[in-house]
């Protein structure tokens, strides 16, 4: 069995690539919060509201469908790290509720490493998981949402989107020989050392079921926006795709709750002044589908959760 010996920089390393990393959110925020700006003092909010108020219920519908999907699969990834590391103890259901409850969370409060770590070990530390075992079906989890924007990021260049300018085939050609050379390194049993803790990384099987399943979430998360865009300004399907990872991608780096702001920002940018108010009502949408209507939903379940547990351990007393 190979391993790395230790896939932590240096401690000085850390800190500048932290430090970095702070930098590039705080330009990111400057650069969103001026464009965000020029854009909102260009429009009028009561034609917002008419343009979200016309949005066809039959996509609305259909974005609230996407949704169920994504946070389906989602949860799924957290059902296969839970197998994979602790099938004794973690049952599906349970993997399944933590997996939706720490996307949920953290896809709206933001920070997700923290915020849906944090939900992860609440939940899992019930059935008897200590913070190893917990780290190691995160870093599974992560893997496949990893594995999922990949996926996507090569179908989205292979249709040939308008933004690549000619050589999105040659991008996505390049990005499936990466995956397809991932699937063959890992033919072999692999692990990966973080610090103290060795995760064992998924064999080919496993790793081309998450490479589909994380293909499966990206595509319904991406048509739950794409499905709020009024039908007479969206783009090709195919042209939509590398503009909503980018501004995903973004608004993660960003570290604001939600990508608040950047993604916005950058979705505006991708469209012409006379469409942004539309495209800011099916923002305004989407944020309530895929990102409020989870939260609510996983902050309520959450609440059940802790009322049993602390009910069960009275009756224990």
């Amino acid at each position: 069995m190979s391993a790395f010996p230790s896939a932590l920089p240096h401690p000085g390393a850390r800190r500048w690539l932290r430090a970095l990393s702070w930098l590039l959110s705080v330009l990111l925020l400057a650069l969103a919060a001026w464009l965000l700006h020029r854009y909102l003092g260009a429009m009028r909010w009561r034609d917002v509201a008419t343009a979200l108020t016309q949005l066809p219920r039959a996509h609305v519908a259909g974005a609230m469908a996407a949704t169920a999907v994504s946070f389906a699969m989602l949860a799924t990834f957290d059902v296969l790290a839970a197998r994979s590391v602790a099938p004794a103890r973690a049952s599906g259901g349970l993997a399944a509720f933590a997996g939706f409850a720490a996307h949920a969370l953290s896809n709206t409060l933001g920070f997700h490493a923290f915020t849906g770590g944090a939900v992860r070990y609440r939940v899992y530390a019930t059935a008897g998981l200590g913070a190893g075992d917990i780290a190691r079906v995160v870093a599974l989890a992560s893997l496949g949402v990893g594995l999922g924007y990949g996926v996507l990021g090569a179908a989205g260049m292979l249709m040939e989107p308008a933004i690549a300018a000619g050589w999105g085939r040659d991008a996505g050609v390049v990005i499936v020989l990466l995956l397809t050379g991932l699937v063959v390194w890992l033919a072999r049993p692999r692990s990966l050392r973080v610090g103290r803790w060795s995760i064992a990384l998924p064999g080919s099987g496993s790793a081309l079921l998450q490479m589909l399943i994380g293909g499966v979430e990206m595509s319904a998360a991406i048509g739950a926006m794409y499905l709020v865009l009024p039908p007479e300004i969206a783009p090709p399907f195919a042209d939509f795709v590398p503009i909503y990872l980018a501004a995903l991608l973004a608004g993660i780096v960003s570290h604001a709750p939600g990508g608040l702001g950047v993604f916005e920002a950058i979705l505006l940018g991708a469209f012409p002044s006379q469409a942004r108010t539309d495209v800011l009502a099916g923002l305004l949408c989407y944020r309530l589908v895929y990102n409020l209507l989870p939260f609510g939903v996983a902050a309520l379940a959450l609440g059940v959760f802790e009322a049993r547990r602390r009910k069960a351990r009275k009756q224990e007393l």
